[in-house]
């Protein structure tokens, strides 16, 4: 009974490490309000967390995870930094793509309401 015990509270902390490299998080600074997957989000810090065994990453407003988005993610071009693409068409801004690293969402804005003017890149 003992060694079932111990190996149980072994293999729980075994899964817990395992969860926490699972995951990585970095915070970025969205200076504008922006719309992804047809709903607004406001100006402010977002979290991009990738989990690297489903090849997934979501963006949540930082303390407030109430509409987290959740993307497929793939390799993309060489990079080592988190950021956010948007296509803006005059005040409008539009989340076209996330990279983290050497991986990036696809084009989110596949169908653009308005004709972009430009992209603009936040990020580290």
């Amino acid at each position: 009974m003992l060694m079932r015990f111990r190996n149980l509270v072994l293999l729980s902390a075994a899964l817990c490490t395992t969860a926490a490299f699972a995951a990585e998080v970095k915070t970025v600074d969205v200076p504008f309000s922006f719309v992804a997957k047809n709903h607004a989000y406001q100006a402010g810090s977002y979290t991009v967390a990738v989990d690297w065994t489903r090849s997934m990453v979501t963006l949540s407003k930082a303390g407030n995870p109430g509409l987290p988005l959740t993307w497929i993610i793939v390799p993309a071009e060489n990079g080592n930094k988190v950021s956010l693409t948007f296509d803006v068409a005059g005040p409008d801004h539009v989340l076209r793509t996330i990279r983290y690293e050497g991986f990036a969402t696809p084009n989110l804005d596949r169908q653009p309401k308005h004709k972009a003017e430009s992209t603009t890149t936040i990020g580290e």
